[in-house]
C-alpha cells in the first residue's frame, strides 16, 4: 500500500506498507547516501532490542548511522529528553540535510518528530513505528511533541515526515497489552468515521482476535483501513482548524486520564487504553449533545469494558482530572469544545460542554460496573432511560 499525506504548503508525505517497505527504504535512502548525509536512528531499548537487527539486517545502508537511544516510556517525551537528543546531534556536527530516522512507537515518533522540527530550525526525519499505535496512529499526519510536565503534548509542531514505513511483521514481537493500545485508536477510527467497520468490531472481542497466531493480512487490513481514514481528514486540514478535530474523539478526557495516571500511587495507563476509556465519557457527552442513541452508548460501553479494564476514580481524582482538563488545548472560556458522534461513521467537532455536563460524564463512567462477566453499562444511569 502507498498513500500520500500533505501538508497546507503542498509538502508530501508518502506512506508505505507492506512486504516490500524495506526496499522502499532502501530506495529512500539512497540520496543520502549519494550526498554522504549523516543518518541517525532513534531508538528506545525495546526497539533497539527487537526492530533494530531487523531493520539493520533488511536495510544494507543503515549499517554506518548513528544509534541514538532512549528510555522508552511517556515520561521520555519531556523537554529534557529533547536537550539531550539536540546536544547528540550537535555533538556530530550533522548540517541541515541530516536525517533522522524515528524507529519506533508513538513515544519515539513524537519525540523524534519534536526533536528534527526544531534542530536547526528543521531537518528531515522518517517513520517507521514498531507498534500498532504507531502504525495506525501516532506516526501519521505531521504532529509532533513532548509533555509538559504531566500534561500530554502541550508542545510540538505540524512537520510532515519526509517518510512513513510500515512493516507489520513489527507487530508479532509485541506483548498483547501494546497492542491493545493500538486498537483503541482503530476502535476511535469506526466510530469517527465508518460504520462497517464499526460493525466488524462489534462481531468479536479483540481478546479472541489476538489469541490466534499472528495473521499479518488481518492486520493489513486494519492498518490500510486506519490510514486511508486518518490521512483523508488530515489532508483536508493539516493544522487542525477545523475537521481533523475529529480525530480528537476520545483524547480530551482520555489525555486528563493518562497524564492522571502517571501520577504517584496509580498504575499508569497506555495511550490508547486511556483514549478508549475517554470515549465511553465522550459518547456519554454524545448523547446530550449531538443524539447519539443511548443503545449505542451501551454498545460502546460493553465492547470497551469488554477488552479494556477499569480505571477507577477517586473523589480526589476526579478533581486532578478536572484540573488537567483546564490546560487542555481545545478549551475556550468556561468550556471546553469536544469531538463527539452523532451516530457510528457520523462525527462533528467544536461541540461546547460545560463542567457541569462533563463532570457528568465522568459519573458515569466512574459508576460502570466492571465484573467481566455481565459488563453492565449502567444503563440506569442514562438520564431519560
Amino acid at each position: 500500500m502507498r498513500i500520500t499525506c500533505h501538508s497546507n504548503d503542498s509538502t508530501t508525505c508518502n506512506i508505505v506498507a507492506g512486504q516490500n517497505v524495506f526496499a522502499a527504504i532502501s530506495e529512500f535512502l539512497e540520496q543520502y547516501r549519494q550526498q554522504k548525509e549523516k543518518i541517525f536512528v532513534l531508538v528506545d531499548r525495546n526497539t533497539r532490542q527487537h526492530c533494530l537487527p531487523i531493520l539493520l539486517s533488511n536495510v544494507p545502508g543503515l549499517q554506518f548511522s548513528e544509534i541514538l537511544e532512549i528510555e522508552e516510556g511517556e515520561e521520555s517525551k519531556s523537554i529534557q529528553t529533547a536537550i539531550s537528543l539536540w546536544e547528540n546531534l550537535s555533538m556530530h556536527s550533522p548540517g541541515r540535510n541530516t536525517l533522522l530516522i524515528n524507529l519506533g512507537g508513538g513515544v519515539v515518533s513524537d519525540l523524534g518528530g519534536f526533536v528534527a522540527s526544531t534542530y536547526k530550525r528543521g531537518i528531515p526525519y522518517i517513520n517507521i513505528p514498531t507498534s500498532l499505535m504507531g502504525m495506525v496512529d501516532a506516526a501519521i499526519g505531521g504532529k509532533t511533541g513532548i509533555n509538559e510536565g504531566k500534561v500530554k503534548n502541550q508542545i510540538g509542531t505540524f512537520t510532515l515526515p519526509a517518510g512513513v514505513f510500515i512493516f507489520p511483521g513489527f507487530l508479532s514481537s509485541l506483548p498483547a497489552y501494546h497492542v491493545k493500545s493500538g486498537y483503541g485508536e482503530i476502535i476511535k477510527y469506526a466510530l469517527i468515521a465508518d460504520p462497517d467497520l464499526w460493525e466488524g468490531i462489534k462481531c468479536s472481542h479483540f481478546s479472541e482476535f489476538i489469541a490466534h497466531p499472528f495473521d499479518e493480512s488481518q492486520w493489513n487490513f486494519f492498518i490500510h483501513k486506519s490510514i486511508q481514514i486518518k490521512t483523508g481528514i488530515v489532508n483536508s486540514d493539516f493544522t487542525e482548524k477545523g475537521s481533523r478535530a475529529l480525530l480528537n474523539f476520545g483524547h480530551t478526557i482520555g489525555h486528563a486520564m493518562e497524564s492522571l495516571s502517571m501520577t504517584p500511587g496509580h498504575r499508569a495507563l497506555s495511550h490508547g487504553h486511556a483514549i478508549a476509556l475517554g470515549m465511553i465519557c465522550e459518547s456519554y457527552l454524545s448523547v446530550q449533545k449531538t443524539g447519539l442513541p443511548k443503545q449505542v452508548l451501551e454498545e460502546i460501553t460493553a465492547i470497551i469494558l469488554a477488552d479494556f479494564d477499569h480505571f477507577r476514580l477517586s473523589a480526589q481524582d476526579i478533581t486532578r482530572l478536572v484540573a488537567l482538563l483546564l490546560h487542555d488545548k481545545k478549551r475556550t472560556g468556561e468550556e471546553v469544545r469536544f469531538s463527539l458522534i452523532e451516530n457510528p461513521g457520523k462525527a462533528h467537532y467544536g461541540i461546547p460542554c460545560s463542567n457541569s455536563l462533563v463532570m457528568e460524564s465522568i459519573d458515569y463512567y466512574n459508576l460502570l460496573a466492571v465484573s467481566s462477566s455481565d459488563h453492565n453499562t449502567n444503563a440506569d444511569k442514562i438520564p431519560g432511560k
